[in-house]
């Protein structure tokens, strides 16, 4: 793809990285924006809080007294499902929350060509939080196992096979489960005999001195980045090459694992799952891009110029500003203008998420229920009412920056 600047960044902050890199730096920042705005919009609603408000409450009201556990309380009353509703909501909220962090400062070092600093918190969240999100979607129950008891080695360790299989269980409950490989996932993220996956830059970044593995072991007269070309671009080529689909990969994951303690708004993650593949697809695809193709075929009456009435033509670069910025520009008479694509798939019949799977928070319900037909159960509270999706993101376009 040809160097195109987006506008999600400040100018200044992408002076250092290689123009032909830019877009693949926005698409990224967005990704991680994303990620952000559904953790806040999740935090929000309460939903991972929900339960432990309504057992306690309803503890107190029955009488009991001084301190109470609530993850005790739902055990004695038998309900599983609620207690893994519990965890799972606090595990989820607090991983992504720990992840996005690494992740900002690892970007903006990349931004600033501090590339051991970035590659050392880059290591972090893809390493950690991803395979543990990913778990937590993939076997909840093992996972939680290991969590309740011995976390400190049953949570460490894991063979390559098992985190290829948990990788691969986890993709299979994506909305574009197609598009993910668990393998290649795991050895990216993982391998240190992969000579053009990042386990090698990661333990560079971060060790002065690496020996396991021959792509991993330091040279004679060197330390491992010590004497690095900071105005070489190689450690850019091999960043770009797999973070935009690690974060797509990253996106995807987060927004079912949400929806393990509430479902997500229909319209916000038909959206997210459209403008994130397709404009990876534009980004890196070099053949034929099915997906484009068919959302602008399909709302092809309604993606026309403001001004001159023109249908808009959608190279790579227009696609690209289409899905991440909803702005495009009219190869007609060259004005950019608005193009609200979230309002536009909202009001139309496509659809691009099958129904998914019960969720935690559905077994929860069926299990209280189940409860509440059963007159030799122990009743802590009536039956409370689901929490609320989280509402839409704000879609208002923004004006891009002037880029210097």
């Amino acid at each position: 793809m040809k160097p195109h600047y987006l506008g999600m960044r400040p100018p200044d902050d992408l002076q250092h990285i290689p123009p032909k890199y830019w877009p693949h730096h926005e698409y990224c920042f967005y990704l991680h924006d994303q990620i952000g705005e559904l953790l806040v919009q999740y935090e929000a609603s309460g939903a991972h809080q929900w339960v432990a408000d309504a057992i306690a409450k309803a503890a107190t009201e029955t009488g009991r007294q001084g301190e109470l556990d609530v993850l005790d309380l739902l055990k004695e009353a038998g309900l599983t499902e609620a207690v893994k509703h519990v965890l799972i909501g606090h595990l989820v909220l607090a991983l992504t929350a720990d992840m996005l962090h690494f992740l900002y400062e690892g970007m903006r070092c990349l931004e600033k060509r501090k590339f051991a600093v970035a590659f050392s918190l880059l290591r972090k969240p893809f390493k950690e939080n991803m395979l543990f999100l990913a778990w937590l979607l993939a076997d909840p129950e093992d996972f939680l196992a290991r969590f309740e008891k011995d976390n400190y080695s049953s949570l460490n360790g894991l063979q390559p096979a098992r985190r290829q299989e948990i990788f691969k269980l986890a993709a299979d409950k994506l909305a574009m489960k197609e598009a993910f490989d668990g393998n290649l996932i795991e050895q990216w993220v993982f391998s240190k005999e992969m000579e053009n996956g990042l386990e090698p830059l990661w333990q560079k970044a971060t060790h002065l001195i690496t020996s396991q593995g021959r792509h991993l072991r330091t040279e004679d007269l060197n330390i491992n980045f010590i004497f690095n070309d900071a105005r070489s671009d190689h450690l850019y080529d091999a960043a770009y090459t797999m973070l935009p689909y690690l974060m797509l990969f990253l996106v995807q994951l987060s927004l079912r694992a949400f929806s393990e303690i509430a479902h997500a708004n229909v319209a916000t993650a038909n959206h997210l799952v459209l403008v994130s593949l397709c404009a990876h697809e534009n980004l890196l695809s070099r053949g034929p891009r099915p997906s484009t193709r068919f959302i602008t075929k399909a709302l092809k009456s309604m993606l026309t110029c403001l001004h001159c009435k023109r249908p808009f033509k959608f190279d790579r670069a227009n696609a690209m500003s289409l899905f991440l910025t909803e702005r495009a520009s009219c190869s007609a008479c060259g004005v950019d203008s608005p193009a609200p694509l979230y309002w536009l798939l909202a009001q139309s019949d496509l659809k691009f998420i099958d129904d998914q799977p019960p969720s935690a928070f559905d077994k929860l319900m069926s299990e209280i229920h189940q409860k509440a037909e059963d007159p030799s159960t122990e009743k802590l509270s009536a039956e409370p009412k689901p929490a609320p999706a989280p509402p839409p993101p704000d879609r208002r376009t923004k004006q891009k920056p002037s880029p210097t």
